[in-house]
């Protein structure tokens, strides 16, 4: 029998299961093991983004509109690349029912702020004009898309770390470990290799050296956080290194550090190896 993880690995294949039902499927998952962030994001995705900031995949792009009285919808001229630009906070609910709504073919209309079209009448020397933003139904589609990799993405991440779940839940050692990893849905990417190779890397090594035995007696593998600390220091001290090989060295570090759990160092470097690979929501 499929276990939970593997279930919703098939439904993010699956182009058949709406992702509306897809996230709630991941929320279920999320709670089980404890990751709010994850929680977080469903919620943004299944409510609306009514309270921040969407992520930048729910930015869309179209050809502006003013509708005339007299002579029907026509484009509008001049520098108009501010206004071909609008983020999508509706639910992902919404954005299925527009794109069945419009399965036939046609074009999406999205209107603008009140503040918008004021500017606008005020621009072209008219009064109560109607503006809108004509979107393709394919960059709805490529919304749903980010979304249901990004699932995807995230239940492979899971499956690494060896989480799996039974038929219907997770045992009590796959719950430490989701939560110690910060397996999490990564809305923006993986951070790059100029970013990786900063003052940060040495700086979290230091640090770890400082507080080795601590973290040796919280329940850290001395021997693995040794060798993976000289080897960070070896690699960032050459003139070009592996990129790969870097991350590769960092997550093994994280995972070493996942061991002490007790201790308040390793759950401030996790936290800041999580930032550094690119496995965080952020804020945006």
């Amino acid at each position: 029998m499929a276990t939970l993880v593997e279930k919703l690995q098939q439904a993010a294949l699956d182009k058949d299961t709406p992702v509306n039902d897809l996230l709630r499927r991941v929320k279920l998952v999320a709670t089980k093991l404890g990751l709010a962030s994850v929680e977080d994001w469903v919620d943004h995705e299944l409510n609306g983004y009514t309270s921040s900031a969407p992520p930048d995949y729910r930015k869309v792009h179209g050809t502006p509109i003013a509708v005339n009285p007299y002579g029907g919808p026509m484009p509008i001229g001049g520098h108009v690349d501010g206004l071909s630009w609008r983020t999508i906070r509706e639910p992902v609910s919404a954005l299925e029912a527009l794109l069945n709504s419009t399965a036939s073919g046609g074009t999406l209309q999205i209107g603008y702020p009140d503040k918008v079209r004021e500017k606008l009448d005020r621009s072209n020397d008219v009064r109560g004009w109607n503006y809108y933003l004509q979107v393709s139904p394919s960059e709805l589609n490529r919304i749903l898309d980010r979304v249901r990799t990004l699932v995807l993405d995230w239940t492979l991440n899971l499956e690494k770390a060896g989480i799996m779940g039974t038929n219907d839940s997770f045992g009590p050692g796959e719950k430490q470990k989701a939560q110690a990893s910060a397996t999490t849905i990564n809305v923006s990417g993986n951070i790059t290799l100029s970013v990786l190779k900063t003052e940060q890397v040495a700086s979290i090594i230091s640090q770890l050296r400082a507080h080795r035995d601590e973290l040796v007696g919280s329940g850290a593998d001395g021997l693995t956080l040794d060798e993976r600390l000289d080897a960070l220091e070896k690699t960032l001290a050459k003139p070009h290194s592996d990129d790969n090989f870097i991350r590769g060295l960092l997550t093994d570090l994280r995972n070493c550090l996942s061991g002490a759990a007790g201790s308040l160092v390793a759950t401030g470097a996790i936290q800041v190896l999580n930032v550094m690979l690119g496995t965080g929501v952020p804020a945006s």
